[in-house]
């Protein structure tokens, strides 16, 4: 089972890099406007492909207009939370540096307006927090606060950094974002995995379920009294208590 799902995704995504490269050169001046729809067609057809039921999601609280942004600050559990929040909410990303050189993925990304961060440079993350400050009016982007996949077992903690983006722009909304699996442990992308290993671990679920849920929003009000630290703590606690109810 899992080979023909591998298969038929490899081929899809073939066929998508040679629809969508040309598409988003020609139509640059417009590419993040675009990007977002693109990626979310792709998304939903690669959730079919994986057998991906979405049983329950929160779609109907986000609003974008072009005088504000909205963050997602999500856990991240695999490459498909990826395909998941495109499809259910047309967002963007920011992405490890090192994906920027793939060959022709890196360039398709780049062209749908992802944000890269060099993780291991402090001064390209303060580069990265005012960059989505000045880019985030009438988007929606997901950042994995947790900087890396990891299972419910793990929990791994949110990191800090993003969260000094509402300092820089004060109208941007923040919403602490569960992803919460039913078959977590199966699909979970460990450290000890390469993406192919993640890969065909998904490609051989017959099904997967997921719940996705959208807590109450993160403002600048909510900063008077608080630390960054504090409100880091906060989304944390809001995302990563979900995972331990019974799904």
């Amino acid at each position: 089972m899992y080979i023909i799902k591998l298969t038929v995704f490899l081929i899809f995504t073939l066929l998508i890099i040679c629809i969508y490269l040309p598409v988003l050169i020609i139509l640059f001046p417009w590419r993040t406007a675009v990007g977002p729809e693109l990626l979310q067609f792709y998304s939903i057809i690669c959730l079919r492909i994986f057998r991906v039921t979405v049983e329950r999601s929160d779609r109907h609280r986000l609003s974008v207009d072009k005088n504000r942004g909205i963050i997602l600050i999500s856990n991240h559990v695999s490459f498909l939370d990826i395909f998941l929040l495109s499809a259910l909410y047309r967002t963007i990303y920011t992405s490890k540096i090192e994906v920027k050189h793939y060959p022709v993925i890196g360039q398709i990304a780049w062209l749908m307006g992802i944000i890269f961060l060099r993780r291991d440079s402090p001064e390209d993350r303060h580069r990265v927090i005012r960059t989505i400050a000045d880019k985030s009016r009438g988007r929606i982007l997901t950042i994995f606060a947790q900087g890396t996949t990891s299972s419910i077992a793990e929990s791994l903690p949110f990191k800090c950094g993003i969260f000094k983006t509402l300092e820089i722009a004060p109208s941007i909304v923040l919403f602490p974002v569960t992803i919460h699996y039913k078959e977590d442990n199966d699909i979970a992308w460990t450290k000890e995995q390469i993406l192919f290993d993640n890969l065909k671990r998904v490609c051989g679920q017959n099904r997967i379920h997921v719940r996705v849920t959208i807590h109450e929003q993160i403002s600048i009000d909510d900063y008077l009294d608080k630390t960054i630290s504090e409100i880091c703590a906060i989304a944390q606690e809001r995302v990563l208590s979900k995972l331990w109810t019974d799904y």
